[in-house]
């Protein structure tokens, strides 16, 4: 194996790895004696589910290398935090799934390995353009494009019927929202509040991207007003209680008609006991004059991080990131790959069914997160503004808009 030539970072700290199962992990874990393959610790949050992944990308190394899962915080919040710390603290992480809202923050750290051109292109190549756009920090890739879907309405067995919506074209949230309310079911919303509010805005614009300061700008002005509408209008139709870890969950619980979310939660562990009732509509629109579905895009990227084997776990994410292993990906997990012609497969095609064209063109018209290592700082606005959703006021948006333009000017938060 060669070296690409940087610093050795420091012995990794306690965490758990996941090889199947939990397992501990202590200093030397990564030193391979002669004829033995190289740990390669893989970063990614529900480690758990890419336990056979990662055998298999071990098992195709021919003995190079042995993929070893760090299990990352759930909430993103807690997760951004946590990465942050252990790159700067120097913990043996070689490979990170990186939400791809972190990418620009975290690769301003200048922690993560540089890419050479050849690699970029070996990374990058037949992947979707949004992707690629996601992992793209000012012209630079700095990361490999791995998952990346939409949002999508999720709706249990005749729930749109008996609410009077049709399903098979997208409808307004107010409409939703009317439709719960009606059938006296929940409309629950995963994700976070700023995914919510940023597609709401953006949404509302008619436009599918906006830069860091276009969104602020646009969350105090008239979009940021429609958006707020649509919030007040949900709390007050006492449908559900906003952007929950749990909304999944209380989907498919008693009473559950309504979801909106990533397209692979339909794989998701909660949504089991509802999966033989569960069907897919259009991510809701902020108005009807809007014509278009605009949801919300996001994704997991493969960093590869400063170290001592890093042309080693540049394999491991050459593997992880190829068509075979994409394919696996979305049958085991519903995500959606980044390689085009594996969104074209019968993988693919299975794990949807019938949904097929509407996960498409929500692909294809989705709103895009802006690129930015300030992004947080947007979130930590909105957070601060928009939560809970039944606080949420007329003078909210701009309220907002306005911490935001604060913390983004040096204010501290």
């Amino acid at each position: 194996m060669t070296s690409r030539g940087r610093g050795h970072v420091a012995a990794m700290t306690a965490g758990a790895l996941i090889w199947g199962s939990l397992a501990a992990c202590g200093s030397g874990a990564r030193d391979a004696g002669p004829g033995e393959p190289a740990t390669v610790h893989w970063y990614v949050a529900e480690a758990s589910r890419y336990a056979a992944l990662a055998r298999t990308c071990s098992d195709d190394s021919g003995g190079d290398y042995r993929l070893e899962l760090v299990e990352a915080p759930l909430d993103p919040s807690e997760r951004r935090v946590d990465l942050l710390q252990r790159l700067r603290t120097g913990d043996d992480l070689d490979v990170v799934g990186l939400d791809t809202a972190l990418v620009a923050e975290v690769a301003a750290t200048g922690l993560l390995a540089d890419l050479s051109d050849g690699e970029v292109d070996d990374l990058t190549q037949g992947r979707t353009a949004a992707s690629v756009d996601a992992v793209t920090v000012e012209g630079d890739v700095v990361a490999a494009p791995w998952t990346y879907e939409p949002q999508v309405l999720f709706h249990r067995g005749s729930s749109g019927e008996r609410a009077g919506l049709d399903m098979t074209a997208p409808v307004t949230w107010d409409r939703l929202s009317a439709g719960a309310a009606l059938i006296g079911g929940s409309l629950q919303v995963a994700g976070s509040t700023t995914d919510w509010v940023r597609a709401l805005v953006v949404g509302a614009t008619g436009e599918t991207a906006l830069d860091l300061d276009d969104l602020v700008a646009a969350l105090g002005g008239e979009a940021g007003e429609a958006a707020g509408s649509v919030v007040r209008t949900y709390a007050a139709s006492v449908v559900g209680s906003g952007p929950s870890p749990d909304a999944a969950a209380s989907f498919a619980a008693p009473g559950g008609a309504f979801l909106v979310g990533p397209v692979s939660l339909r794989r998701s562990p909660e949504l089991a006991p509802v999966l033989g009732e569960l069907q897919i509509a259009p991510y809701p629109m902020v108005s009807a004059s809007s014509g278009v579905s605009r949801s919300p895009l996001a994704g997991t990227a493969l960093a590869l991080t400063r170290s001592a084997q890093e042309d080693t776990a540049l394999e491991a994410i050459s593997c992880l990131t190829a068509a075979p292993a994409q394919a696996t990906l979305v049958a085991g997990t519903g995500r959606l790959p980044t390689l085009t012609e594996v969104l074209g497969s019968t993988e693919v095609a299975e794990a949807l069914g019938d949904d097929v064209q509407v996960v498409v063109e929500a692909l294809a018209e989705g709103i895009a997160e802006p690129v930015s290592p300030d992004l947080h700082l947007l979130t930590a606005a909105i957070e601060a503004t928009w939560e809970p959703v039944t606080d949420v006021r007329p003078d909210t948006p701009v309220d907002s808009s306005r911490e935001a333009r604060r913390l983004l000017d040096g204010g501290l938060a």
